[in-house]
């Protein structure tokens, strides 16, 4: 009798050339996004509508830019990529963040549904990684996880929580709701990506990113189950041109004055080192 045992990885060494690509363009896509997760939470640690949701929401940005550096530290060891070249010099055309996260979020319907939607979708990706043939990043998911389940009951609170909060609110969400889970389609990209593929095949992920958007549609329609808000308006934007390297079709990227902050420019004088 035998029995299946799955590859382990400790480096990038015996990986198919797809495989290396796929694993650095997925880890570049997650850190990415939850720089900009960062970001947006902590703009919004000013400006909440209670108190308690702004010392949630400086929480939410510590823990992202926390996993933003074990996201990066994998890179850098294992693909060469230096952390300061990726938040300090990377054209916004690099950048690989679902694109919701490319403007402010001027109104607190648009946090919520960042929160709820864009949050839980790489939440989602890094529970694939459980368990990993990779073993660089299998070490470094728990720890994330366990703060995620935090993001993902704060955010489902405050998505039925605003739902009931009238017509004019509720369809405010629908609508941010939506954009985010159209941005956060075009993320996962198509069913039949070669990268993809290759990283399932070598146990590194144990869903494709296909089945993970249907749970995650899965997680927000219960979500939004008996709320009133409709997530099936969602649009499915053709994916014809997606690029796997930015996870989008066409050029994209956050806005210049998002960078402006995100890499210090106006204190760039006092960095040290």
């Amino acid at each position: 009798m035998t029995t299946d045992t799955k590859p382990v990885f400790e480096s990038l060494e015996g990986m198919s050339e797809p495989c290396r690509l796929g694993l650095r363009n997925i880890i570049m896509a997650c850190a990415d996004t939850k720089l900009l997760l960062g970001y947006h939470y902590g703009e919004w640690t000013f400006g909440t509508p209670e108190l308690e949701a702004a010392v949630a929401s400086c929480s939410l940005s510590q823990s992202e830019l926390g996993h933003v550096r074990l996201l990066q530290a994998v890179l850098k060891k294992h693909y060469g990529d230096d952390p300061e070249r990726l938040i300090d010099n990377r054209p916004a055309a690099e950048f690989a963040n679902v694109a919701f996260l490319d403007e402010q979020i001027e109104r607190w319907p648009g946090f919520v549904a960042m929160n709820a939607i864009v949050d839980l979708a790489v939440a989602r990706v890094l529970h694939a990684f459980r368990g990993s043939s990779f073993k660089p990043l299998r070490m470094s998911v728990e720890k994330m996880l366990d703060e995620e389940r935090y993001h993902i009951h704060h955010g489902r609170g405050w998505f039925r929580a605003l739902a009931r909060q009238g017509e004019v609110t509720r369809g405010s969400l629908e609508r941010q709701a939506c954009a985010a889970l159209t941005s956060v389609a075009e993320w996962f990209g198509p069913a039949d990506d070669e990268q993809d593929a290759a990283l399932v095949g070598a146990s590194v992920k144990s869903m494709a990113n296909a089945e993970i958007f249907r749970a995650l549609l899965e997680d927000v329609s219960e979500m939004a189950s008996g709320t009133g808000v409709n997530v099936a308006a969602a649009q499915r934007a053709s994916l014809d041109g997606w690029n796997p390297a930015t996870r989008r079709v066409g050029v994209g990227g956050p806005n210049e004055e998002i960078l402006f902050h995100l890499r210090g420019s106006k204190n760039e004088v006092f960095k040290l080192g």
